[in-house]
Formats: C-alpha cells, sequence, structure tokens
C-alpha cells in the first residue's frame, strides 16, 4: 500500500495511506449513481405532476448538479463526496493544511482533462502520491481514513487494567487529532518543545489541563483516549 508524508502546522510528518485505484473508482462509482438517481427522480416527479416545462429548464435542473456536484461536495463535506464518504477516504493536503475553494476549484477545473483517456488513472498509477493533474496542480491528494482498529494499533500504547481517567470527555478525540498527539512527543527534531506547547494550547480549552505541564498533558489525554475507546 503506497503511503503519502504529509507535513503538519506543528512541523510534524505524518504518514497515511493513499486511497487506491478501486476505491477512488467506486467512489465515482456512487457519486455516478446517486446523479443519476437524482436525474430520474427530477423526470418521474416532472411525469407524475405533469409539468412541462421549457428543456433549458429541464437542462438547468439536471446539467448544474451533474457540474458542480464534486466542487459543492467537497467543500461542503471537508474534502469529501458522498462517494468517497462511503468508502472512507478523503481529499487532502501535502503540506499538511486544510483544502480551500483554490484547491478544489483546481481539482475540479482540471477534472474533465483527468477524465479524458483515463489520464488521471494514468498519473495515480504512476505519480507514486496518488495524484491525478487535478492534485498536482492544487497540492492534494486522496488518503484514505484509517479504521478504528488500526487506530488503536498504531497507537500502541501499553495500559494497566486498572487505569485511572483523568479526561472522560477524552472518548470525543478525533483519530487524526489522537494521531498527532502520539507522534508531537516523538518528534526529535528542533521544533519539537513548540510544536508540544501549539498543540497542548490546543487541546486546553477542550479539556481543562488543571496544570499539567503540556506534554505530560497531551500523554495523559492521549492514554485516557486509548481506555476508553480500546475494544
Amino acid at each position: 500500500m503506497e503511503t503519502v508524508r504529509i507535513e503538519t502546522t506543528q512541523n510534524v510528518a505524518l504518514h497515511y495511506e493513499v486511497a487506491t485505484i478501486a476505491d477512488r473508482g467506486l467512489a465515482l462509482a456512487i457519486d455516478w449513481l446517486v446523479l443519476a438517481g437524482y436525474s430520474i427522480a427530477v423526470m418521474v416527479v416532472s411525469g407524475k405532476l405533469d409539468l412541462h416545462p421549457p428543456e433549458w429548464v429541464y437542462a438547468l435542473l439536471v446539467m448544474v448538479p451533474w457540474t458542480f456536484y464534486h466542487l459543492l461536495c467537497e467543500l461542503l463535506m471537508d474534502g469529501q463526496s458522498l462517494g468517497k464518504r462511503v468508502r472512507n477516504i478523503k481529499v487532502a493536503r501535502l503540506d499538511g493544511g486544510q483544502p480551500g475553494l483554490g484547491h478544489y476549484l483546481l481539482r475540479w477545473m482540471l477534472r474533465l482533462i483527468d477524465s479524458l483517456f483515463f489520464i488521471g488513472a494514468v498519473v495515480i498509477l504512476f505519480n507514486g502520491k496518488g495524484q491525478r493533474i487535478g492534485d498536482i496542480a492544487a497540492g492534494t491528494t486522496v488518503i484514505s481514513l484509517k479504521r478504528r482498529g488500526s487506530l488503536m494499533e498504531t497507537l500502541a500504547l501499553q495500559l494497566p487494567e486498572d487505569h485511572q481517567v483523568t479526561f472522560p470527555d477524552a472518548a470525543k478525540l478525533p483519530d487524526a487529532q489522537a494521531r498527532l498527539i502520539k507522534e508531537v512527543p516523538a518528534n526529535t527534531s528542533a521544533a519539537r518543545n513548540a510544536a508540544i506547547e501549539k498543540l497542548a494550547g490546543r487541546c486546553h480549552a477542550e479539556f481543562h489541563a488543571n496544570g499539567l505541564p503540556p506534554e505530560q498533558f497531551l500523554r495523559t489525554l492521549l492514554a485516557d483516549h486509548v481506555f476508553l475507546t480500546r475494544g
């Protein structure tokens, strides 16, 4: 399985599995089924209600969703379409930032070129980072989101059965943030201490550190998260 190295804003490198061609293809097929179902529903409802609007109205009702579906979905669903959500994959920036309108717009504008003669699929196969032409232009890729079981293996903390939970809400910690908390203290770069301070600061407001030093706070929060969510 190919992986991609993404630098976070805390200068910590995280490795994600690149979404496979199969997953991306199935996600696209699901999106097409959704759009086809919508188009059929428009025609059926029009027939049932005995509506006879001008042809340009039909064209707008059908073509606008087909044209802007991926752009709007990725903007409103954090880098996912309905198909991507079903396949548990999403668009991510290679520099670790949050994709914005410009990134999604570039991917959308180049989608037609990528679809010609399966150019996008060929580029993905040889690129090594799971990028089609639109992704290369936007500085994005499509990653596979880890399942909970895989996350627990990644965190791999040995905890006593009588572990005392300090932060009961740690179970609500997002998977991506839990991985980040695991990776940041393990970082050996010169930015380690600053990264720990910054990450701890982001978590303080929600979990209330109660005077714990930043690194101890993060380690305790992660341990509580693993203890509360393991099967």
